[in-house]
Order: C-alpha cells, then sequence, then structure tokens
C-alpha cells in the first residue's frame, strides 16, 4: 500500500513491507477538513499513526530494542538479515534511516496543520484539551527524532548537532537544517511544559500522551540533557500524584500479555487491527520468527541468580524453528491475538522508571542517602524477602536498570548519558561513538544540500 511521507521539507513516497497496517476508523490526517472537535480529536489519532504504523524501523518495530541491540546484554544468533540485527551489527546507514525518519517528521508535520486549523474552530473550550496534547505530542516526537539521531547532550559526545526542528507549517519547498542540542531540548522542553501547565487529560489514556505522561517523558528528557534537579522533581510528581502504581509479584509477569497494567503511563498500540507485522519485537525475539534479539549468556545468569526476583521469569531458553537460546519474555504476544508474535503493543513508558530516574537524579544531586529509598521502594516490589540497602551508586542504578528495563529500549542510552562504555559482542564502544546515533537519510540530505543538512559525523 502505498504511504505519502510529508516530512519537514519535502514529499516523498514509500512503500511498505508489512502484513497489517491498517489505519483507524477514528483517526483522519490532517490533510482533511478538520470542522469540528471531533475531528480535531481524529486527527491527533492519525498523528499517533503516521508516528507509529510505517513498518520497519518504527517506533513499535525495530526502534523499539534499538537500545536493547546496541547494549550489552543483547545477542543475535542466526539471525535473518533484518534491521534489528543490522543495528546489533552496527551496520545501518543513509540508506536504511528512513523509516526511523519520515514517519516522525511526517506526524509532526500533521501535528502543525491541525493546530493551525484549529484556531478557526468555533468550540475553543472543546478543542482545548486536544490542542495541548497535539503540542505534547510534538515535544515527544521530536524527543524520539534527537534520542536516535542526535547524540545524548551529557554522553561526552564531540557531536553537538540537535535535529530539524519542525514548529510551524512550512512551504514544500521549504529546506530545514538541524538546531543545536541545547536548542533541540529547549524546543522538547517547551512543548511538554506547555501540554503540562495547560492541566488538560489527568485521566488515564491509554495509548495516548496523558498529563502525566508528558511529565514523565519530561523527567526522562531533563535527565538526558543533564538537569538532574528537574529530573527529579517531575519524577517525585508522577511518582507521588498519578494514578499509577507499581505491579506486584503476584501480577509481575502476567501483563506483559496485555495492555491493561496499573505501571503503563504511555504505551502505543499494536494489536490484529492496527500497526501488526512481523517487525514487531516479539517476532525478534522468538526462536519462530527473525531470532535477532536473544540475551547473553551472562545476562540470562544475572537474571537467574537470584529466584526470589520476580524479573528473572522473563528471561528464559526458547525453542522453536529457529535457534535454541535464552530469549527475552516480555513480547509474549497479546492474549486473544490471531499472530501473537506480531502484535504488543510497546511500553513507552512505566512507573518503575519514576523510581529509576529519581533514584539517579537524587544521587546526582544529593548523593546516596536521598537516592537509595527509591531503589528500596522498587526491589520491595520485585524481590521476595528483600533487605533494604542502605547505600547506593551509579553502577549499582544503571544495573537496577538492566534488571528492570531490558527489552524496553532504554539500556544503551543509560551507560551512554553517564559517559560509560558499552561492551557488545567482542567489541567495546565508546559513549561518543559515531554509530552511537543513526544516520540522516541520504534521500533528505540530496533534497536538502550537505551546506543545509548536515550528515552525522562518521557517516
Amino acid at each position: 500500500m502505498k504511504k505519502i511521507f510529508y516530512a519537514v521539507f519535502a514529499l516523498a513516497a514509500l512503500s511498505a513491507c508489512q502484513t497489517l497496517d491498517q489505519e483507524p476508523s477514528t483517526a483522519i490526517s490532517a490533510e482533511t477538513a478538520i470542522e469540528s472537535v471531533t475531528d480535531l480529536s481524529y486527527a491527533v489519532n492519525g498523528a499517533y499513526f503516521q508516528a507509529t504504523g510505517r513498518g520497519q524501523l518504527n517506533l513499535v518495530s525495530e526502534l523499539a530494542i534499538y537500545a536493547d541491540e546496541l547494549g550489552p546484554d543483547s545477542d543475535v544468533q542466526n539471525g535473518s538479515g533484518q534491521y534489528a540485527q543490522k543495528i546489533h551489527e552496527r551496520s545501518i546507514t543513509a540508506l536504511d534511516s528512513w523509516g526511523a525518519y519520515a514517519p516522525l517528521y511526517q506526524a509532526i508535520a500533521s501535528i502543525n496543520k491541525a493546530l493551525q486549523k484549529a484556531e478557526a474552530l468555533e468550540d475553543q473550550e472543546g478543542a482545548a484539551p486536544y490542542i495541548a496534547e497535539m503540542i505534547g505530542m510534538r515535544g515527544l516526537f521530536h524527543f524520539h527524532l534527537a534520542t536516535f539521531f542526535a547524540p545524548i547532550p551529557t554522553s561526552g559526545s564531540a557531536n553537538k548537532l540537535g535535529v530539524v526542528l519542525s514548529t510551524e507549517v512550512y512551504p514544500l519547498d521549504y529546506k530545514g537544517s538541524r538546531a543545536s542540542l541545547d536548542e533541540t531540548y529547549t524546543q522538547i522542553i517547551k512543548d511538554l511544559t506547555t501540554y503540562i501547565n495547560s492541566g488538560y487529560n489527568k485521566e488515564k489514556m491509554d495509548g495516548h500522551l496523558n498529563y502525566w505522561a508528558a511529565l514523565a517523558i519530561r523527567a526522562r528528557a531533563y535527565l538526558y540533557w543533564g538537569k538532574y534537579a528537574e529530573a527529579l522533581a517531575d519524577a517525585q510528581k508522577v511518582i507521588n500524584e498519578s494514578p499509577y502504581k507499581l505491579y506486584t509479584r503476584e501480577n509481575y509477569v502476567s501483563v506483559w500479555s496485555g495492555d491493561a497494567g496499573d505501571e503503563i503511563i504511555l504505551q502505543y498500540a499494536q494489536d490484529d487491527n492496527y500497526n501488526a507485522q512481523r517487525y514487531a519485537p516479539g517476532y525478534y525475539t522468538h526462536p519462530d520468527g527473525y531470532t535477532e534479539y536473544l540475551v547473553t549468556k551472562e545476562f540470562y545468569d544475572l537474571m537467574k541468580s537470584n529466584p526470589d526476583d520476580i524479573r528473572s521469569e522473563l528471561v528464559g531458553y526458547r525453542q522453536g524453528k529457529g535457534p535454541e537460546g535464552p530469549y527475552p519474555l516480555k513480547y509474549p504476544g497479546k492474549t486473544g491475538s490471531s499472530v501473537p508474535l506480531y502484535s504488543h503493543s510497546v511500553k513507552v513508558v512505566r512507573l518503575a522508571e519514576m523510581y529509576l530516574i529519581a533514584a539517579e537524579a537524587a544521587l546526582k544531586t544529593s548523593g546516596a542517602s536521598a537516592a537509595v529509598p527509591y531503589l528500596n521502594t522498587l526491589r520491595q516490589t520485585r524481590i521476595a524477602n528483600y533487605q533494604d540497602a542502605t547505600t547506593t551508586d551509579i553502577d549499582d542504578i544503571l544495573l537496577e536498570r538492566r534488571k528492570e528495563l531490558f527489552s524496553e529500549g532504554q539500556i544503551a542510552f543509560d551507560f551512554w548519558r553517564n559517559g560509560k562504555s558499552v561492551k557488545s559482542g567482542i567489541a567495546t564502544y565508546g559513549p561518543d561513538h559515531y554509530q552511537n546515533v543513526l544516520p540522516i537519510p541520504k534521500d533528505e540530505i540530496d533534497i536538502c544540500g550537505e551546506d543545509v543538512l548536515q550528515q552525522n559525523p562518521g557517516y
């Protein structure tokens, strides 16, 4: 099915190779007339679909496990040569990265167009919650782009290029240049803050960026930017005031096969009728699929070393058509799905991460005594017979993040933003290695010219 990508500076056509790619009936493109609040709500849904419903290298396929494939705990055995293996091997080129780039810019362009059209709606009071959400989405999608196409500000990388910022409706011949890293994060924080300050959407909103999700994403962005006091304040607010609760030992394993869960602050939908595809993380983490994301024997042994830790049950040996080995079990497929390995909503941010952000930010602002209570609270919900720790350090926190957040697209980022190298396979990569970020697509540079749109150094 032909897809039209309206990026910041051009229109281009792309055919996506995937099994199912159905736009929901409650979604419309911003190209469609927006004449009512209902139309505006459909445009919001359409922007989420544009950002996630695009086959390879998108937010519900390989990008969901990008930082795991580049992290210390992943393994590929007899892979199929798909993009997860290419990420793991650091062989992605500027000819490959279009799928990670264009859909997010298409979604941002649609948001800007919808915001422009929303100004003419008669019912501004009814439109206000959707307008606020779209501004927050723009910040979220820019943050995704910065995460994959720009270095983390605290990594120590000499590359200080951010991403092209898209904050208005542009003419088709517009050629966007890259902002600096600081300018990029300033814009991300600005949009998320505008949404948060609106006070709208504090109820749970499955598959949508609500007030609490905006706070949680802002906490992560502040952490990446080295604004630790601000990250701590946001994480504390989510912990203390939001309607989300930590999983218990009794439900920790079962929640991964569905969309419901007390900890899920934001997830991107994937089910039989929405985004299901063979590039889903579930297909990479099963011997009946592409087998391009196993865990290392070392990580398997680490997780299994404490059977009192319920998280140890989320790695296990699997048998199938492909290689037997230790796999992550966080993508078992959605209960009731016709093709379970194609269908599993991707968790973007959970409450557990807020405790880990709070611990790290507290450590870096006030020391170990301020940090350790957050770790103790989290561990008490995961580990039977747990005895509270009395101190902690950054290596301890990073180890806890590996145990809690593996397979959720964060682990390599955690090492890099703390200036630490990652041993992957037989090689070790520093936090400033050029291949920690994706190359800007060649098509975009060809359209804009290298004098306008600069490629990431090294590519």
